[in-house]
């Protein structure tokens, strides 16, 4: 009888929980903490970036542009044209939102560029970004690009319409709080009333190539872990094929095992070391810090031994342990794709202008614009940035879960404010922390109380949030 899954596999699907929820909390915050506005908007962001991956993935359910559709998933010559003007016309329009004409012609760049010069850089760009839809429709990763373009432009623009008329005159939090809730209204019931309020679907791609192969990609993946007297057997299963089909069986002893920690453990504590310490002396700010540079160069090594260190193996007859984890291509990309924008955010917060104005501009605005930092293009980019991460969030939502409702982002809120709460008001790493620690929570607590059902997912959460509260009310990481 094949084991059953148990808190490992709800550590893993927490893991994932908790990157959607972070995708939608990083814009959350960063338009929280620098333009000021609590936007209980933004989970109809991530609902319409959900929605717009449909004029690539399934253009004969988008109203209108249904007529531009030859046949199902298929489009004629006005179809493509009009999705590369989507495409391209999306990105010209969250650069021009920088600062018009003159964003166009290069005032957001470093220096003084030539002004035609930036013009055709942006041109061209977008228009590369217009093939690039065009010739990968109908991908649903295409999709997500044209989801995240639209929604770059568009979150931006309800800023410059909407929410910079309140703030010119003076509109108090509870205003602009009050304004954010008619705004999410407005776009859930707008959406509704074009697109109807039936439940929608993606279509996936059942099967891809990596390296080569075919790797069943929504079909699940078992790893079984057996625990016994010689050692840890892993044995992996894919569920694709009809029947299952075993990919990987391995057993480590008890000797490898401890070697592949201690040489883990050792590398980590290495990389700590080597980036704390050196010519420039400890404490000296990295953009890729200690403790990151510990976590990658561990995982690195890990990963490697567990290639290197595996053998042969079969599936023990008894074990004194053994547990089921579950997982997919297409959740596991959930996590990469959250992982590598928040690598993405990191440097740009870190190592740019943009960034440095941005941090400047979220501790205190005034006097950022008294130093000569242009507030309201980096308020743009804060938008931009917030768009194009809940577009992401929401096509990955569509994704996991099969199905597009005009509620999706709503009910999703609440998790994204209690981990921006849970994490700290005032700092957008805390937000990503507290995301994970409110989707581990969600998934784990699931598990550790099995008789109160799947409906107590978001409670379980905010219980977590008032006992973190109550202990440090600042949040976790203060700041």
């Amino acid at each position: 009888m094949p084991p059953s899954t148990g808190l490992a596999n709800a550590i893993v699907t927490g893991l994932v929980t908790g990157s959607i929820v972070a995708l939608g909390a990083i814009g959350l915050s960063l338009v929280y903490n620098i333009a000021e506005v609590p936007n209980f908007a933004h989970g109809e962001l991530l609902m319409l970036g959900a929605y717009m991956a449909l004029f690539v993935n399934k253009p004969e359910t988008v109203p209108v542009f249904e007529l531009l559709a030859q046949s199902p998933r298929e489009l004629g010559t006005v179809g493509f044209a009009v999705l590369f003007l989507l495409a391209g016309g999306s990105a010209l329009a969250a650069v021009y939102l920088l600062g018009g004409v003159s964003a166009l012609k290069g005032s957001w760049w470093p220096g003084d560029p030539n002004p035609a010069l930036a013009v055709g850089v942006h041109v061209a760009v977008a228009a590369v970004l217009g093939v690039f839809v065009t010739i990968g429709f109908p991908s649903i990763w295409t999709g997500l690009l044209l989801s995240a373009l639209m929604l770059a432009w568009i979150a931006p623009f309800l800023e410059k319409v909407v929410f910079q008329k309140f703030r010119a005159k003076d509109a108090s939090l509870a205003t602009m709080l009050i304004v954010t809730l008619g705004l999410s209204f407005v776009l859930r019931f707008g959406t509704q009333a074009l697109y109807g309020g039936q439940v929608r679907t993606y279509v996936v791609p059942q099967v891809g190539k990596v390296f080569g192969y075919d790797v069943g990609l929504s079909a699940a993946k078992f790893f079984d872990l057996y625990v016994t007297g010689s050692g840890i057997t892993m044995h992996v299963i894919d569920t694709g094929p009809n029947p299952d089909q075993a990919m990987f069986t391995s057993t480590y002893s008890w000797l490898a095992v401890v070697a592949l920690v201690a040489v883990t453990v050792g590398i980590a504590a290495v990389a700590y070391r080597w980036r704390t310490g050196g010519a420039e002396g400890y404490g000296t700010s990295h953009t890729i810090g200690p403790k990151l540079t510990a976590a990658l160069a561990g995982l690195a090594t890990f990963g490697a031994l567990l290639f290197l260190l595996a053998g042969g193996g079969s599936i023990p007859n008894s074990a004194a342990f053994e547990t089921r984890i579950r997982l997919s291509v297409m959740r596991a990309s959930v996590v990469v794709i959250a992982v590598v924008m928040m690598g993405l955010l990191h440097f740009l917060l870190q190592e740019t202008k943009l960034g440095k104005a941005m941090r400047a501009s979220s501790d205190n605005i005034d006097l950022a614009k008294i130093t000569g930092i242009n507030t309201d293009r980096v308020m743009m980019a804060t938008w931009i940035i917030a768009g194009a991460f809940a577009a992401v969030g929401g096509v990955m939502l569509g994704v996991l879960f099969s199905q597009l409702t005009v509620n999706m982002g709503f009910f999703l809120l609440l998790p994204m404010f209690a981990g921006v709460i849970l994490g700290g008001l005032q700092s957008v790493y805390g937000a990503i922390l507290g995301s994970y620690i409110v989707g581990l929570s969600m998934d784990v607590g699931i598990y550790a109380i099995p008789d109160i059902g799947s409906v107590y997912r978001i409670p379980i959460a905010f219980a977590i949030l008032f006992v973190v509260l109550l202990v440090k009310p600042e949040g976790i990481t203060g700041g």
